[in-house]
């Protein structure tokens, strides 16, 4: 008896170390205002290294230097932002949405994004 209380304390603390560990590298909850912005910039930088899968495509080395200045919250809805940001240099503004898991589910020059629940493959994490 002994053993297999063991063996299932054993188990059950493998079980747990196995789910802390895929789930390291991001919040749990909903992403905060300042979390948004900082994976919009995020992304825009990322996209002027390699190209979007959205619309706004490869972006100029520029919008790498961007800074929080540059990014605000456009609007705030249920279960997303859509993070404002300009970028003085090209005379431009872009518009990320961000869900509340972190995911980033578009980038475009319009703000307006058509009402979907399908989420992007792009993904990024407000965590370390």
């Amino acid at each position: 008896m002994k053993y297999l209380l063991h063996v299932a304390m054993f188990a059950f603390a493998s079980l747990l170390a196995g789910a802390s560990y895929g789930h390291e590298g991001h919040e749990h909850g909903p992403v905060s205002i300042k979390a948004a912005l900082d994976i919009s910039l995020k992304t825009l930088k990322d996209y002027s290294i390699k190209p979007s899968p959205f619309e706004v495509g490869q972006l100029p080395a520029s919008w790498a230097t961007l800074t929080e200045d540059d990014a605000k919250i456009h609007e705030n809805k249920l279960g997303y932002y859509i993070v404002r940001v300009d970028n003085p240099q090209e005379k431009q503004t872009i518009y990320v949405k961000v869900l509340l898991d972190g995911t980033v589910n578009g980038a475009n020059y319009t703000g307006v994004f058509a009402v979907s629940s399908v989420k992007s493959s792009s993904s990024y994490s407000s965590g370390g």
